[in-house]
């Protein structure tokens, strides 16, 4: 049985999406004979497309010849949304065979499968990680994360919220136009609730995420006195909505001090964030973008992970901290919430109540009742469950009785 992966790579950059991609997909070579087909993203701003392409044929996945007539789209531009429909066909044209069984696009974000399924008659299958987000989410989600830098940010407010709105609407419209849509699938409940749509089998990952057991070896019972954040520092992942609880915390007499790690990819925030430090006298040391071990070793003896995100539908930053024994309170997204709602070591916060997340982090801070429940059965059960091995195998499952039906 063969399947024909269609992705932006199998590079983990440490984003949530690649993660899940590179370990599932090269898992899935247990299951079924794998293609991959690179999607547009793949080649822009890739000076490595030789590298990868041989890293992917050594992990037993199959790399079609035409994949060269696909370079051409190199010259475009990164784009939040989608490129045109004329560039989705031209892509469609340029894939020249498939002969695979299934299509699967591990991380729909763009409809490159959705294109060359349609074109070759094939059934396809969709992996959604973070949900189609509502008109009033797409609004006030980004003013939440922009806070205390709202109006310093009307620029961005205005490009995220219509673009993020704008890119939901387009998403749901290429799925309405798969004619051989077998199953959508999500990292979690809560994304999957968001896709209304009724052409196809629609499926939650269990589990939709995994972490490595070695993170375990990192726990520590001797925490030091600082608190932690770390993902993609951007706005929606809630880098701006720390600082503010930070500052809070420091204006009702709590000295926190805090480390924070991870690659900004505006210039923008970056200055805020470092102006605001200074201006408001906050403990907050940046470490940059760390090296696994490193950061494991920062956050295992971490008091707490602060993580007021709003942007996510299966947090894998959340997984890997109750994994090195630091526990979190976190926005109750309804993604978020709908994983994590029954571990103890996960306090959540009414997304967007900045007060009273502060509120919570304080109180933790004050009693340690989180760090006592990171060591509860429920966590360690949920922890050994969330491997990668068992989301593969429910990736293949579905697969398979897809093909079936």
């Amino acid at each position: 049985m063969k399947i024909t992966v269609v992705t932006s790579g199998l590079r983990s950059n440490y984003s949530g999406g690649s993660v899940h991609v590179n370990n599932v997909v090269k898992r899935l070579t247990k299951y079924f004979e794998v293609e991959f087909i690179p999607s547009i993203s793949f080649f822009i701003n890739n000076d490595r497309i030789n590298e990868e392409i041989e890293n992917i044929k050594k992990l037993g996945i199959k790399i079609p010849d035409f994949i060269s007539f696909l370079s051409k789209f190199s010259n475009l531009k990164p784009s939040f949304l989608p490129y045109s429909l004329s560039v989705y066909n031209e892509y469609a044209e340029r894939v020249k065979k498939v002969d695979s069984d299934f299509i699967y696009d591990p991380n729909y974000t763009t409809p490159e499968s959705i294109f060359i399924s349609n074109k070759v008659g094939i059934p396809l299958g969709l992996t959604l990680h973070e949900p189609l987000y509502s008109f009033s989410q797409s609004i006030f989600y980004t003013y939440y994360t922009l806070r205390p830098f709202f109006l310093q940010s009307l620029d961005y407010f205005l490009k995220r919220s219509i673009g993020l709105y704008l890119l939901t609407r387009s998403k749901i419209n290429y799925i309405s136009k798969s004619r051989y849509l077998s199953f959508i699938a999500a990292v979690s409940k809560g994304t999957l609730d968001s896709v209304k749509i009724k052409n196809s089998e629609k499926y939650v990952l269990y589990p939709g995420n995994g972490v490595d057991k070695e993170l375990l070896q990192y726990r520590t019972t001797k925490k030091e006195d600082y608190v932690v954040f770390w993902t993609t520092l951007i706005p929606p992942k809630g880098i701006l909505n720390f600082l503010y609880i930070i500052n809070l915390l420091k204006k009702r007499g709590i000295s926190v001090r805090a480390k924070v790690s991870g690659k900004f990819i505006y210039d923008k925030f970056k200055r805020l964030f470092f102006n605001y430090i200074r201006d408001n006298g906050l403990d907050v040391e940046y470490l940059g973008f760390l090296d696994r071990k490193e950061l494991y070793v920062t956050v295992s003896k971490a008091k707490l992970l602060i993580y007021p995100s709003l942007a996510d539908g299966f947090p894998i930053t959340i997984l890997e901290s109750l994994a090195l024994g630091t526990p979190v309170i976190a926005y109750s997204i309804p993604t978020v919430h709908s994983v994590f709602k029954d571990i103890p070591a996960v306090k959540f916060v009414k997304e967007g109540d900045i007060r009273k997340f502060v509120d919570e982090v304080e109180n933790e801070l004050k009693t340690g009742n989180l760090q006592e429940a990171i060591y509860d059965k429920r966590v360690n059960s949920f922890i050994e469950f969330h491997n990668w091995d068992n989301v593969a195998e429910n990736v293949a499952k579905i697969i398979k009785y897809s093909l079936n039906k």
